[in-house]
Protein backbone atom coordinates (compact mmCIF):
# COMPACT_ATOMS: atom_id res chain seq x y z
CA UNK A 1 0.00 0.00 0.00
CA UNK A 2 1.82 3.11 -1.12
CA UNK A 3 0.78 6.52 -0.24
CA UNK A 4 1.36 9.66 -1.82
CA UNK A 5 2.13 12.91 0.08
CA UNK A 6 2.46 16.62 -1.82
CA UNK A 7 6.39 16.65 -2.34
CA UNK A 8 8.26 20.57 -0.95
CA UNK A 9 11.27 19.05 -2.80
CA UNK A 10 12.69 18.64 -5.81
CA UNK A 11 11.99 15.71 -7.88
CA UNK A 12 15.32 16.41 -9.70
CA UNK A 13 16.94 15.63 -6.39
CA UNK A 14 17.84 12.37 -4.50
CA UNK A 15 15.30 9.95 -3.37
CA UNK A 16 15.99 8.36 -0.12
CA UNK A 17 13.84 5.45 1.22
CA UNK A 18 13.73 5.02 5.16
CA UNK A 19 12.65 1.65 6.46
CA UNK A 20 10.74 1.38 9.61
CA UNK A 21 9.77 -1.61 11.31
CA UNK A 22 6.93 -0.16 12.93
CA UNK A 23 4.28 2.59 12.56
CA UNK A 24 6.44 4.81 14.28
CA UNK A 25 10.10 4.16 14.64
CA UNK A 26 11.63 6.48 11.52
CA UNK A 27 9.50 9.61 13.40
CA UNK A 28 11.03 8.45 16.69
CA UNK A 29 14.43 8.11 15.74
CA UNK A 30 15.15 9.99 12.36
CA UNK A 31 12.31 12.64 11.78
CA UNK A 32 14.66 15.35 10.69
CA UNK A 33 16.45 13.64 8.57
CA UNK A 34 13.46 12.72 7.07
CA UNK A 35 12.39 16.70 6.61
CA UNK A 36 15.24 17.12 4.94
CA UNK A 37 15.37 14.80 2.39
CA UNK A 38 11.64 15.25 1.67
CA UNK A 39 13.45 19.12 0.61
CA UNK A 40 16.01 18.19 -1.12
CA UNK A 41 14.34 15.62 -3.27
CA UNK A 42 11.93 13.24 -2.44
CA UNK A 43 11.62 10.77 0.96
CA UNK A 44 9.66 7.51 1.49
CA UNK A 45 9.12 5.93 4.35
CA UNK A 46 8.46 1.65 4.35
CA UNK A 47 7.10 0.33 7.45
CA UNK A 48 7.95 -3.16 7.03
CA UNK A 49 5.59 -5.07 9.90
CA UNK A 50 2.41 -3.04 9.24
CA UNK A 51 0.20 -5.78 8.44
CA UNK A 52 -3.46 -6.32 9.78
CA UNK A 53 -3.42 -9.50 12.34
CA UNK A 54 -5.51 -12.13 11.10
CA UNK A 55 -7.03 -15.46 13.03
CA UNK A 56 -6.88 -15.52 17.22
CA UNK A 57 -4.38 -13.31 18.63
CA UNK A 58 -1.99 -14.59 22.10
CA UNK A 59 -2.78 -13.37 25.10
CA UNK A 60 0.46 -11.34 25.02
CA UNK A 61 -1.19 -9.34 22.35
CA UNK A 62 -4.13 -8.44 23.33
CA UNK A 63 -2.38 -7.28 26.57
CA UNK A 64 -0.57 -4.76 24.17
CA UNK A 65 -3.61 -3.62 22.50
CA UNK A 66 -4.73 -3.06 26.43
CA UNK A 67 -2.00 -1.04 27.37
CA UNK A 68 -2.09 0.69 24.38
CA UNK A 69 -6.06 1.64 24.46
CA UNK A 70 -6.64 0.62 21.05
CA UNK A 71 -8.43 -2.16 21.72
CA UNK A 72 -8.94 -5.24 18.34
CA UNK A 73 -8.43 -2.43 15.75
CA UNK A 74 -4.75 -1.59 17.13
CA UNK A 75 -3.15 -1.89 13.78
CA UNK A 76 -5.58 0.85 11.98
CA UNK A 77 -5.27 3.17 14.77
CA UNK A 78 -1.62 2.76 14.38
CA UNK A 79 -1.86 3.30 10.81
CA UNK A 80 -3.96 6.66 11.49
CA UNK A 81 -1.41 7.78 13.06
CA UNK A 82 1.46 6.94 10.91
CA UNK A 83 -0.47 9.21 8.19
CA UNK A 84 -0.64 12.11 10.22
CA UNK A 85 2.95 12.12 11.35
CA UNK A 86 4.08 11.35 7.43
CA UNK A 87 2.25 14.26 6.82
CA UNK A 88 3.76 16.62 9.29
CA UNK A 89 7.19 15.00 7.97
CA UNK A 90 6.55 15.75 4.31
CA UNK A 91 7.21 11.92 3.29
CA UNK A 92 5.43 9.68 0.92
CA UNK A 93 4.77 6.47 2.86
CA UNK A 94 3.88 2.57 2.44
CA UNK A 95 2.84 0.00 4.22
CA UNK A 96 3.73 -3.68 3.60
CA UNK A 97 1.33 -6.21 4.71
CA UNK A 98 4.57 -8.31 7.45
CA UNK A 99 2.70 -8.83 10.48
CA UNK A 100 4.11 -7.53 13.65
CA UNK A 101 6.24 -9.99 15.84
CA UNK A 102 3.10 -10.02 18.45
CA UNK A 103 1.26 -11.36 15.85
CA UNK A 104 3.35 -14.06 14.18
CA UNK A 105 1.96 -16.86 15.98
CA UNK A 106 2.71 -18.11 19.18
CA UNK A 107 6.38 -17.14 18.22
CA UNK A 108 7.21 -14.00 20.82
CA UNK A 109 4.71 -13.98 24.15
CA UNK A 110 6.82 -11.82 26.21
CA UNK A 111 8.80 -8.36 26.09
CA UNK A 112 11.97 -11.16 27.06
CA UNK A 113 11.26 -13.28 23.83
CA UNK A 114 10.44 -9.81 21.53
CA UNK A 115 13.96 -8.66 22.80
CA UNK A 116 15.71 -12.10 22.46
CA UNK A 117 17.03 -14.46 19.92
CA UNK A 118 15.32 -14.40 16.49
CA UNK A 119 13.43 -17.50 16.33
CA UNK A 120 14.22 -19.99 13.68
CA UNK A 121 10.62 -19.97 12.36
CA UNK A 122 11.34 -16.15 11.32
CA UNK A 123 14.28 -17.02 8.80
CA UNK A 124 11.93 -17.09 5.62
CA UNK A 125 10.38 -13.90 7.27
CA UNK A 126 13.96 -11.95 7.19
CA UNK A 127 14.35 -13.49 3.79
CA UNK A 128 11.55 -11.83 2.17
CA UNK A 129 11.83 -8.84 3.83
CA UNK A 130 15.22 -8.63 2.16
CA UNK A 131 13.88 -9.11 -1.34
CA UNK A 132 11.18 -6.65 -0.82
CA UNK A 133 13.21 -4.12 0.43
CA UNK A 134 15.87 -5.17 -2.16
CA UNK A 135 13.06 -5.03 -5.15
CA UNK A 136 11.70 -1.13 -3.80
CA UNK A 137 15.12 0.38 -4.05
CA UNK A 138 15.86 -1.06 -7.46
CA UNK A 139 11.99 -0.28 -8.96
CA UNK A 140 12.16 2.80 -6.69
CA UNK A 141 15.23 4.12 -8.08
CA UNK A 142 16.29 5.44 -4.55
CA UNK A 143 19.79 6.10 -3.98
CA UNK A 144 20.22 6.44 -0.36
CA UNK A 145 18.48 3.86 2.14
CA UNK A 146 18.21 4.38 5.66
CA UNK A 147 18.00 1.15 8.69
CA UNK A 148 17.14 0.64 12.23
CA UNK A 149 20.57 0.21 13.37
CA UNK A 150 18.59 -2.23 15.96
CA UNK A 151 19.15 -0.73 18.67
CA UNK A 152 17.77 -2.67 22.13
CA UNK A 153 17.66 -5.56 19.71
CA UNK A 154 14.15 -5.82 18.94
CA UNK A 155 13.51 -8.94 16.70
CA UNK A 156 11.41 -6.69 13.97
CA UNK A 157 14.35 -4.28 14.17
CA UNK A 158 17.16 -6.66 13.52
CA UNK A 159 15.31 -8.49 11.13
CA UNK A 160 15.42 -4.78 8.89
CA UNK A 161 19.16 -4.21 9.87
CA UNK A 162 19.55 -7.54 7.98
CA UNK A 163 18.93 -6.01 4.90
CA UNK A 164 22.17 -3.51 4.75
CA UNK A 165 24.70 -5.79 2.79
CA UNK A 166 22.47 -6.85 0.39
CA UNK A 167 21.62 -3.64 -0.29
CA UNK A 168 24.76 -2.02 -0.35
CA UNK A 169 25.71 -4.62 -3.03
CA UNK A 170 22.68 -3.46 -5.26
CA UNK A 171 24.99 -0.28 -5.09
CA UNK A 172 22.56 1.49 -2.69
CA UNK A 173 24.08 4.00 -0.20
CA UNK A 174 23.45 2.72 3.16
CA UNK A 175 22.96 4.45 7.02
CA UNK A 176 21.94 3.20 10.37
CA UNK A 177 19.70 5.57 12.19
CA UNK A 178 20.11 5.24 16.01
CA UNK A 179 16.83 3.75 17.03
CA UNK A 180 14.79 5.68 19.75
CA UNK A 181 14.38 5.91 22.54
CA UNK A 182 17.13 2.88 23.10
CA UNK A 183 19.79 4.82 22.06
CA UNK A 184 18.69 7.07 24.95
CA UNK A 185 20.10 4.81 26.95
CA UNK A 186 24.03 5.32 27.87
CA UNK A 187 26.16 2.22 26.14
CA UNK A 188 23.50 0.55 24.04
CA UNK A 189 25.08 2.23 20.69
CA UNK A 190 28.23 1.58 21.44
CA UNK A 191 26.62 -2.09 22.43
CA UNK A 192 25.45 -2.65 19.30
CA UNK A 193 27.53 -1.20 16.90
CA UNK A 194 30.49 -4.12 18.76
CA UNK A 195 27.94 -6.75 17.75
CA UNK A 196 27.19 -5.42 13.88
CA UNK A 197 31.00 -5.80 13.42
CA UNK A 198 30.35 -3.98 10.26
CA UNK A 199 32.44 -0.70 8.64
CA UNK A 200 30.48 1.96 9.41
CA UNK A 201 31.09 5.72 10.33
CA UNK A 202 29.31 8.62 12.03
CA UNK A 203 27.86 11.40 10.47
CA UNK A 204 25.56 13.86 12.08
CA UNK A 205 22.42 16.13 10.23
CA UNK A 206 21.98 19.17 12.00
CA UNK A 207 17.94 19.32 12.58
CA UNK A 208 18.00 22.78 14.58
CA UNK A 209 15.42 23.61 11.96
CA UNK A 210 12.87 21.03 11.87
CA UNK A 211 13.50 19.46 15.99
CA UNK A 212 9.86 20.89 16.24
CA UNK A 213 8.43 19.20 13.11
CA UNK A 214 10.17 15.87 14.26
CA UNK A 215 8.56 16.99 18.31
CA UNK A 216 5.21 17.31 16.26
CA UNK A 217 5.21 13.93 14.47
CA UNK A 218 6.86 11.83 17.74
CA UNK A 219 3.59 13.14 19.21
CA UNK A 220 0.92 11.93 16.62
CA UNK A 221 1.79 8.11 17.58
CA UNK A 222 -0.81 8.68 20.91
CA UNK A 223 -1.48 5.26 21.80
CA UNK A 224 2.08 4.16 21.86
CA UNK A 225 4.55 7.14 23.71
CA UNK A 226 3.34 5.79 26.86
CA UNK A 227 4.33 2.17 26.76
CA UNK A 228 7.67 3.08 24.55
CA UNK A 229 8.97 6.22 26.92
CA UNK A 230 7.61 4.18 29.93
CA UNK A 231 11.35 4.41 31.31
CA UNK A 232 12.43 7.20 29.98
CA UNK A 233 10.43 10.21 30.54
CA UNK A 234 8.47 12.82 28.98
CA UNK A 235 8.80 11.88 25.26
CA UNK A 236 9.66 15.76 24.11
CA UNK A 237 12.61 16.14 26.59
CA UNK A 238 14.56 13.19 26.15
CA UNK A 239 14.21 13.51 22.74
CA UNK A 240 15.47 17.15 22.83
CA UNK A 241 18.28 15.82 24.99
CA UNK A 242 19.24 13.42 23.23
CA UNK A 243 19.12 15.73 19.80
CA UNK A 244 21.39 18.11 21.99
CA UNK A 245 24.12 15.49 23.23
CA UNK A 246 25.03 14.69 19.61
CA UNK A 247 25.39 17.67 18.34
CA UNK A 248 26.61 20.16 21.41
CA UNK A 249 25.20 23.92 21.07
CA UNK A 250 21.95 22.87 18.75
CA UNK A 251 20.07 19.58 17.47
CA UNK A 252 21.29 16.36 15.42
CA UNK A 253 20.52 13.05 14.58
CA UNK A 254 23.40 10.22 14.65
CA UNK A 255 23.82 8.41 11.37
CA UNK A 256 25.99 5.66 10.57
CA UNK A 257 27.24 5.29 6.80
CA UNK A 258 28.02 1.71 5.76
CA UNK A 259 30.70 1.20 3.64
CA UNK A 260 30.24 -0.77 0.70
CA UNK A 261 33.24 -1.75 -0.92
CA UNK A 262 34.28 -4.72 1.41
CA UNK A 263 30.55 -6.44 -0.18
CA UNK A 264 30.53 -8.43 -2.91
CA UNK A 265 27.99 -7.48 -5.55
CA UNK A 266 25.70 -10.42 -4.70
CA UNK A 267 22.35 -8.66 -4.29
CA UNK A 268 20.73 -12.04 -3.77
CA UNK A 269 22.56 -12.38 -0.46
CA UNK A 270 20.84 -12.37 2.55
CA UNK A 271 21.48 -12.03 6.38
CA UNK A 272 20.83 -13.53 9.47
CA UNK A 273 19.67 -11.24 12.15
CA UNK A 274 22.22 -10.27 14.24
Amino acid sequence: MLMEQPSSGSEAGPRALFVSPHLDDVALSCGGTVVHAARAGEATVVTVFAGVPGGDLSDFARFQHERWGTGPDAVLVRRAEDARAMALLGARYRWLEYPDAIYRGRLYLSDDELFGPLKPDDLPVQEAVIRDLSAICAHGGFSQVYLPLSVGGHVDHRLCAAAARPLAAHGVTVFFYEDFPYAARPGTVERRIGELDLPIEPCIEAIDDVIETRLAAVACYASQLPTIFRHYGDPSSVIRAAAASVRPGGYGERLWQLRRDPFAADPGTALRAN
